[in-house]
């Protein structure tokens, strides 16, 4: 078909079929997917064909499958993209409980790729462990755009009128409501994903009707419940995200990556420390709010909008080699930031050098200890700041932070001086510049001329 040779069918299911395929220009792995066009295929199948193809022809980066080739007009329709192998999320969900450690590493990077494609400004709303694949490196891919939403792009789907609106286990109470442009959806998916890897449950017991209408009203049995050796910080981020009120949870996967790399900076609530179901009254009264709340009508941001007023910024400090004056402009950048966006959050990150250390065995808990120094005129609370030292090479502990924790900007600071202080600063700062994923501000005194 379209000289592409289709090998082994991998799975077929309600919607489509899809086939390992070859293609004599085309080195890559690559799968075909083929509608189901038969009569007792659902009435939304081609649409939601039409929309993944659009919207996958849009895509780019490593947690998307690459896109081939596609023809969704031809009397028989066709995509063609990368074939990702990996299913460690799937295979890991049927095995749950996980212990934290294996949790976090699996959630990461899921919480990295789903920051990625609201980047893009696409809404997946079909989240779960099924459609999530890992590239060798333990990157996540996410897969199967039929459900997604395009904030660009006129929307092909109308669940308003019976399409699906996801997997039952896994969908957010305003998805019932019809609601398609909404990035804390995903948010939302991604809690039920951590729940189950947590407990080994679905957050609202087998899926069916009824867990669909209680999560309209009603929070989930506590992680705890099923799991009690499970930490305070990671039912609390659990319960957070699964929140009936989108404005309620995490605004952003990236967040929720940052707080499971970061256990520290979770701010406990009444959520962290739920053992059993809430009572009646509470029930109750909850159902009442819901009643009302869920259904009103603020027009939700756009995904890249939400991620704009929630930015990561990574403070770079070098306690060995500042002064007073860039300690003090460095602050004040930070001010601007925590004071005109305040879903903000900081990391502050010290690297000491393996000479350092050689020198002077206490250099990273010193380090630790001069950088709360420096941020306590900033009066942050604990879940808007962190402290990280760290052995290695500056510029590369610097790069390798920003990637992996999805940091929007880096704040570092250039001191101007002759030797090898300023050699040392100089060439910090263009490595950082050069090779960052992200915005990098460099700060200098006041008096330098900056």
């Amino acid at each position: 078909m379209a000289g592409f040779r289709i090998g082994a069918l991998l799975h077929e299911g309600g919607m489509a079929r899809i086939y390992r395929v070859t293609h004599p220009r085309h080195s890559l792995p690559m799968v075909m997917k083929l509608p189901r066009l038969e009569p007792e295929a659902p009435a939304s199948t081609l649409n939601a064909f039409e929309n993944e193809c659009r919207i996958l022809q849009r895509l780019h980066g490593p947690h998307v499958p690459r896109f081939i080739a596609a023809d969704d007009n031809a009397e028989h329709p066709y995509l063609v993209m990368e074939f990702v192998e990996g299913d460690r999320l799937a295979q890991a969900a049927r095995h749950a409980p996980l212990a934290v450690a294996e949790l976090t590493a699996l959630a990461m990077p899921v919480c990295r790729a789903l920051h990625d494609l609201h980047r893009q400004n696409v809404i997946h709303l079909d989240l779960n462990p099924g459609n999530v694949r890992n590239r060798p490196d333990g990157e996540a891919v996410l897969i199967d755009f039929g459900l997604a939403h395009h904030a660009a792009l006129p929307d092909v789907l109308d669940t308003a009128f019976g399409e699906d609106e996801g997997t039952t286990a896994y969908i957010a109470p305003e998805q019932l409501r019809h609601l398609r442009s909404e990035s804390r959806s995903d948010v939302y998916a991604l809690g039920a994903i951590l729940y189950q890897l947590a407990t080994g449950h679905y957050p609202f017991g087998r899926p069916n009707l009824i867990s669909l209408k209680r999560r309209l009203v009603q929070p989930p049995l506590p992680p705890r419940f099923y799991n009690p050796r499970l930490p305070a910080w990671l039912q609390e981020i659990v319960l957070h995200c699964l929140e009936i009120r989108p404005d309620h949870r995490y605004p952003t996967a990236k967040r929720v990556a940052y707080l499971l790399a970061h256990p520290e900076a979770v701010a406990l609530t009444r959520r962290a420390h739920r053992l059993r179901p809430d009572d009646h009254w509470t029930r109750a009264r909850l159902w009442l709010c819901s009643l009302y709340r869920v259904l009103e009508n603020t027009p939700p941001l756009h995904p890249h909008e939400r991620l704009a007023s929630s930015p990561h910024v990574l403070v770079a400090i070098d306690p060995a080699r500042t002064s007073a004056a860039l300690d003090e402009a460095m602050r004040r950048a930070v001010e601007r930031i925590a004071r005109h966006e305040k879903h903000s959050y900081f990391t502050c990150l010290a690297v000491v050098t393996g000479k350092e250390l050689e020198t002077n065995a206490d250099a990273l808990l010193e380090h630790q200890i001069a950088m709360r120094r420096w941020a306590k005129p900033l009066h942050l609370p604990p879940e808007r700041i962190v402290f990280h030292a760290l052995a290695g090479g500056p510029a590369d502990k610097i790069v390798e932070y920003a990637r992996q924790h999805v940091v929007d900007q880096i704040i570092i600071g250039e001191r101007r001086r002759s030797g090898a202080a300023r050699r040392f600063l100089g060439g910090l700062c263009s490595k950082v510049t050069a090779q960052a994923p992200c915005t990098v501000t460099v700060m200098r005194p006041r008096h330098s001329g900056a």
